[in-house]
């Protein structure tokens, strides 16, 4: 997945998203066991169709799935739903903060220094 790829897929679950859009975290890593992440709900949810799509239907506010972030391999698969993202803070990352930031765009801009992380990104619920 280029990053091309990568932006691609997050605008396309932000033009799947309708009112009800919670937001959305996801993480490129092919060696999830390096990331600091815990389940949030134990379980997998039974879904169809692309990332995209999965991943815009999960961000609903009556999916159970919604927090945390996601994890996907660089072939643009999920491998991970709903994860708790806890990565160090990273004091030398330069945070512009002439716009809102929550914690979910803080946790994706540490978390991208973090090996075997090749990107992250987030779709904010306001469409962000």
């Amino acid at each position: 997945m280029t990053r091309l790829d990568f932006r691609n897929l997050l605008h396309e679950i932000w033009l799947n998203s309708d009112t009800d859009f919670t937001g959305v975290g996801i993480i490129v890593c092919d060696t999830p066991i390096c990331l600091p992440i815990i389940n949030l709900r134990g379980d997998f949810p039974k879904a169809s169709g692309t990332t995209a799509e999965i991943l815009s239907h999960l961000s609903r506010t009556k999916s159970k799935y919604h927090d945390g972030f996601h994890i996907i391999n660089q072939m643009g698969l999920i491998t991970h739903i709903s994860q708790y993202f806890s990565p160090p803070i990273v004091m030398s990352v330069n945070i512009d903060r002439s716009r809102p930031i929550g914690g979910r765009f803080a946790a994706a801009i540490f978390g991208s220094v973090i090996p075997g992380v090749l990107m992250t990104g987030i779709v904010s619920e306001g469409h962000g």
